[in-house]
């Protein structure tokens, strides 16, 4: 029995540390640049993303609460439902 709680727990710490990247896979990721397409015309690019939400920066969005992680876009251009 102990075995199986310290794997859980193992588990647990594991996702915890691994960031936002495994929401991504589970369709948990942040919201999608698309429900602003007025704002986000043209961005093509993570650096893009990253000028204006950078909370180090002058933001002149909200800043991200992850600023060091790669793939902005992977997670949040996803088609609106």
């Amino acid at each position: 029995m102990n075995l199986s709680k310290t794997i859980v727990i193992w588990c647990a710490v594991g996702v915890l540390l691994s960031g936002c990247a495994y929401r991504y896979y589970l369709g948990l990721h942040g919201p999608s640049i698309q429900a602003f397409p007025d704002v986000h015309q043209g961005v093509t690019a993570d650096q893009d993303c990253l000028n204006c939400h950078d909370p180090d920066g002058n933001p002149t969005g909200p800043p991200t609460s992850h600023p060091h992680f790669t793939g902005c876009l992977k997670c949040h251009n996803d088609d609106l439902k």
